[in-house]
């Protein structure tokens, strides 16, 4: 491996923790739906929403037609509470893990898909953002994972070439489309999920530290 400079951490199921099986059983019993297949609909418009090109309620009202179910703004918008808290979770270790990255020396980023109604939840209530550096959420600059300009616009901003950062995510395409710009990128879950796996030996935190901390 290169010399490393920089880390860029998704947020979703990286820096956060995943909703729970309850959370998710909470929002799909909504529309009638076991979790599984109703996670299929609800990722299906998630990319739009990130980008923000879809605002909320037009999300969720998509969403549910899909569902089978119509819904007014009201209802869209009790759906985007709870949606934005199950992803407000952080997930102590691996925020831990950058914490003694930016000590011994790396820079750090968030490089995220994320709309704009949890960013600015999340940005009220987990203050430990402004500890990165840099900060990438899409629905601010307009492209989303894994399209190549969101990698290397965080490369820019980190100062470095994408050969000197690493990027952890949970989804395999996200990683796969780092590499190809040049990154080094590994999968990582923070717990399991059977509607995210990737068929992938996922990393650890451990692995992460040996690779990352040990000797520097």
């Amino acid at each position: 491996m290169p010399a490393l400079k920089a880390v860029a951490f998704d947020y979703g199921k990286v820096l956060s923790l995943p909703p729970t099986a309850q959370q998710w059983q909470t929002l799909s019993s909504r529309f009638g739906m076991q979790p599984p297949e109703f996670q299929r609909i609800y990722w299906g418009h998630r990319e739009e929403l990130d980008r923000g090109t879809l605002d909320n309620i037009a999300y969720w009202q998509a969403v549910a037609l899909d569902c089978g179910h119509k819904i007014d703004a009201a209802e869209a918008e009790r759906l985007i509470e709870h949606d934005s808290a199950q992803w407000s979770n952080e997930n102590p270790e691996m925020l831990a893990l950058a914490r003694d990255l930016r000590r011994s020396g790396y820079r750090t980023a968030i490089l995220s898909n994320m709309e704009s109604r949890l960013l600015a939840l999340i940005r009220q209530r987990l203050p430990w953002l402004d500890e990165f550096e840099v900060q990438i959420f899409s629905c601010e600059v307009g492209t989303v994972k894994p399209e190549p300009a969101i990698y290397l616009e965080c490369c820019r901003r980190l100062a470095c070439e994408p050969h000197e950062a690493l990027f952890l995510d949970d989804k395999k395409v996200n990683t796969e489309a780092a590499r190809k710009v040049g990154m080094e990128s590994y999968v990582f879950h923070s717990a399991t999920d059977e509607v995210m796996l990737t068929g992938e030996q996922e990393i650890t935190v451990a692995e992460l530290r040996a690779m990352l901390l040990n000797g520097r």
